[in-house]
């Protein structure tokens, strides 16, 4: 049995972003916006929050790719998703929220 790291696969685990959840929540990101406006909240912190995170998960995803097969699961998803022995966890959090 080959051990070497290419032959593993990566799993990162991500969560969705405060916006993202919103948006599950609202349906758009428009009523979302909507919704967060209403309630006095500065919807451009949220649209912030996404790209940052998003670009993190990119980066995230584009290094470990050089060390293996790298696939993405939700942090919502974790508790049904079927880990492999030689499985590498890596998990990305967002942080202030």
């Amino acid at each position: 049995m080959n051990s070497r790291m290419t032959e593993r696969k990566i799993i990162l685990v991500k969560r969705k972003t405060r916006l993202e959840e919103l948006v599950v929540r609202y349906n758009t990101i428009q009523q979302a916006r909507f919704f967060m406006e209403r309630l006095g909240a500065d919807f451009s912190d949220y649209v912030l929050e996404d790209e940052n995170y998003r670009r993190a998960v990119a980066t995230a995803t584009s290094e470990l790719t050089a060390l293996g097969r790298v696939q993405i699961v939700e942090r919502e998803h974790v508790p049904n998703f079927i880990f492999g022995e030689q499985d590498t966890i890596v998990v990305l959090v967002r942080m202030g929220s």
